[in-house]
């Protein structure tokens, strides 16, 4: 045992949608070859677990989002429509990386990234108190996952690749008000930007750069092979501060 690594040994429930999951349909992707995670694909969540010899409860699904239409229609790939209350007794380190499919879901919506778009998320307001609209299951989420993992250490990955800023402000917000701590991937003070940012403070030509050296490629933009181990490093050390 290594008593060193305040991450060795742990468990940790991996929540959010294809950028965390991986898609790279239509372009390079590698697979542990063999361990614990052999044939999964080398995201983050894994390559940081690999590493640390981390146990996973892997809870991201593509086209996930974070709350629940009002009128879903043919959906229900929602992380506040019960997903969230499966995550293990037993976890130590839990993170919440949502807002993409959020997006997507938003009145006159621009965007997909391939998943299924039906039913309205309204983005809401900081006090909403049910888990049809943005803040509101946030809210939601986020007091279930204190009262019922009081122990557990909870990170919010601030999404990057939201169609608009309003959601990247929306989770830091929420972040906020319930004390959580948080890493914003659209880029900080103390983080490197990913690829399709938001943050309006960052110039077009890097964000541009971010995007030719991140994406899958072709009409695929999400993170790539090389992304998804570029951002491990960083969101590895969020977690060792959790």
């Amino acid at each position: 045992m290594d008593n060193t690594n305040i991450l060795y040994g742990k468990k940790w429930a991996v929540c959010g949608d294809s950028f965390t999951n991986g898609d790279f349909s239509g372009g390079y992707s590698e697979t542990f070859e063999d361990g614990p995670f052999a044939g999964k694909y080398k995201t983050y969540g894994y390559l940081i677990a690999e590493r640390n010899q981390m146990t996973v409860q892997h809870l991201a699904v593509g086209g996930q989002t974070m709350a629940m239409p009002p009128i879903p229609g043919t959906f229900s790939n929602s992380f506040s429509n019960g997903i969230y209350k499966t995550i293990d007794e037993d976890v130590d380190y839990i993170t919440l990386y949502y807002g993409i499919n959020d997006s997507h879901h938003r009145p006159s919506s621009t965007g997909s990234d391939g998943e299924d778009q039906t039913g309205i998320i309204h983005l809401g307001t900081i006090d909403d108190t049910d888990n049809t609209t943005f803040y509101g299951a946030w809210n939601v989420v986020l007091e279930y996952l204190i009262a019922h993992h009081p122990y557990a250490h909870i990170g919010i990955l601030v999404s990057n690749g939201c169609e608009t800023d309003d959601y990247r402000l929306a989770t830091i917000e929420v972040a906020k008000k319930w004390g959580i701590p948080y890493i914003d991937l659209n880029g900080d003070e103390r983080t490197p930007m990913m690829h399709r940012s938001t943050n309006p403070v960052h110039c077009d030509r890097a964000k541009e750069l971010r995007m030719e050296a991140f994406k899958v490629g072709g009409r695929n933009s999400h993170p790539n092979i090389k992304a998804h181990l570029y951002e491990s490093w960083f969101i590895e050390d969020f977690l060792r501060t959790l």
